[in-house]
């Protein structure tokens, strides 16, 4: 049996359990309060080395990072979500903007809107006065210009005529994006985008 080790309001979360929703995986959900702090127990670094969600076991072996748990799912129940080899670049680099760009774009802007300025401020590592919201909201408009650009000639970030990892790593946030104050209408190609993800079979919506 699998077991996610989750917060609802975690857009990282929310790529994995999308994920098993749309690969039609079973699994077992633990609720992780990391706004209480219950993710920084030795019992939860033996789990998750940074003491971050999600995590994953998959019988004995335990995975960290969300793009680390959408590759190993893909790989070991779903290769029909793993790019074919003259598109398998595309697919990484894409999962690689999820992690870097939009992971110090939207994501920290997000969370500056959905909780206290000290606790995002707590969440990623700095203090109150060295939180960054004007240069978010740059970095954010940058990353949603590109991948609209890239988004109004391809159907799929990866390209070709189905969607692969490299999509569910990058909607996790995108589909939050109006909790970070983003009027997405400025950006139809990531709409339109966005919806064909939520017309697909087993798809489920974010939140708690």
């Amino acid at each position: 049996m699998l077991t996610l080790y989750d917060h609802p309001r975690s857009g990282n979360c929310y790529k994995v359990r999308l994920f098993l929703a749309l690969i039609g995986k079973d699994y077992q959900s633990t609720f992780v309060d990391v706004l209480a702090r219950k993710n920084q127990t030795d019992a939860f670094e033996r789990i998750s080395a940074f003491q971050q969600i999600p995590a994953l076991t998959d019988g004995d072996t335990a995975i960290w990072d969300s793009h680390a748990i959408l590759l190993h799912l893909a790989h070991h129940y779903a290769p029909q979500w793993l790019a074919p080899l003259s598109r398998l670049g595309a697919m990484h680099a894409w999962i690689s903007v999820s992690a870097n760009e939009i992971a110090n774009s939207l994501q920290p802007l997000r969370l500056t809107r959905v909780v206290s300025s000290a606790e995002a401020a707590h969440h990623l590592g700095v203090s109150d006065a060295l939180l960054d919201v004007p240069g978010m909201q740059a970095r954010t408009d940058r990353v949603l210009g590109r991948m609209e650009k890239h988004l109004a000639e391809n159907t799929w970030l990866a390209g070709g005529d189905a969607p692969t990892v490299a999509d569910i790593a990058c909607y996790g946030y995108t589909a939050l994006a109006e909790e970070a104050d983003i009027d997405m209408t400025a950006y139809p190609a990531i709409a339109a985008w966005r919806k064909r993800i939520q017309q697909l079979p087993g798809y489920v919506p974010p939140g708690p």
